[in-house]
């Protein structure tokens, strides 16, 4: 991220440096806290909107779209949601010899898993009831333009050690990834995980559940729909303990936005080749708000990388991204300074 603020704060400074000012009024946001949730952004935005008043908004915080030998500057118009839960099934006091009471009482992380096993078909839909509802249909002409993508399933697995992808049926990955929710098991915890044996019955077991949401889909809907179908469980007095650690809205913007068809023009300028449109899978929770709160929508206009390990050791940002950024905001700057008053 710090890279991609980088060339905005460039693009900023040498407007000012050749011709003493920039072509129109900005207003740059920058927080530190993206990582851990942006606890403090949504509030802070909804005690400036005065200041933040404006037309749109610019984020670049996605990737380039990347083919084999190929780089393409991508414009992201669609995000997925977030819901996640952190639940714990409680069973005895404290941990139990399993030789004096296994097979006598409901043991938490056996029947944790066994009710966690049961959040997917044969199909792998997610079998909350309602859970797909309100989910937007993909329309024939993304299905159209991305083919047109040219997307390299293999490569695209390969730089994650997976040999083939695996997800709900009758749609393919991009599909699945960019335009249908999920639902994942992020970890599991309980009982004895150490070295050796001890053969114990825990006194609880807990898991960390995560759902990407589509656009339209609402993740207080969501919340409540999985919270009564885990509760509804027969847990063999058991109790449950469940903690709801955020959520946040999906969002998609029309491609047809007069913002869009001027970032398009823009970036043909600075790179020679028109930006494809994309959508990403990922969450950024601000999005939702700016939309929500200001009524702005957002241009996502990144130039990332795939093997940026990003949220890992040795996250990087490529020179020649960078240099990319700061020319293309550069630019996108001059194309907003000359667009027609609405």
């Amino acid at each position: 991220d710090k890279g991609q603020v980088s060339c905005f704060i460039e693009a900023l400074s040498a407007w000012m440096q050749a011709h003493g000012q920039i072509p129109g009024p900005v207003t740059l946001i920058i927080e530190g806290e993206e990582e851990c949730g942006s606890a403090n952004l949504p509030a802070f935005v909804a005690s400036h909107k005065k200041e933040l008043t404006a037309d749109v908004v610019v984020v670049s915080d996605t990737n380039l779209w990347e083919t084999p030998g190929e780089k393409t500057v991508a414009i992201t118009y669609g995000l997925r949601g977030l819901l996640y839960y952190d639940v714990q099934l409680h069973g005895p006091n404290h941990d139990l010899h399993s030789g004096m009471y296994g097979g006598i009482i409901a043991n938490p992380a056996t029947t944790l898993t066994q009710c966690l096993g049961q959040l997917f078909d044969e199909q792998h839909r997610v079998t909350i009831p309602g859970f797909y509802d309100d989910v937007v249909a993909l329309t024939d002409d993304e299905r159209c333009r991305w083919k047109g993508l040219q997307f390299d399933e293999n490569m695209f697995l390969d730089a994650i050690g997976i040999k083939s992808g695996f997800g709900e049926r009758s749609y393919e990955l991009l599909e699945r990834r960019w335009t249908r929710p999920s639902c994942d098991i992020n970890g599991l915890y309980g009982g004895y995980s150490g070295a050796g044996a001890k053969t114990i019955i825990p006194s609880f077991a807990g898991a960390k559940i995560s759902f990407r949401l589509a656009p339209n889909q609402d993740p207080r809907k969501i919340a409540n729909s999985f919270e009564k179908w885990l509760t509804h469980h027969d847990v063999h007095g058991c109790t449950w303990t469940l903690k709801n650690h955020g959520q946040a809205d999906p969002y998609l913007v029309s491609t047809q936005c007069r913002f869009i068809t001027a970032a398009k023009h823009a970036i043909k300028k600075s790179t020679g080749t028109y930006p494809v449109l994309v959508r990403e899978g990922a969450t950024l929770p601000i999005i939702p708000e700016f939309k929500n709160q200001l009524g702005l929508d957002s241009l996502l206009i990144g130039f990332g990388r795939l093997n940026d390990q990003i949220h890992a050791p040795n996250e990087k940002f490529d020179l020649d991204c960078f240099q990319l950024g700061c020319s293309t905001h550069a630019t996108l700057l001059a194309e907003f300074a000359e667009m027609p008053l609405e």
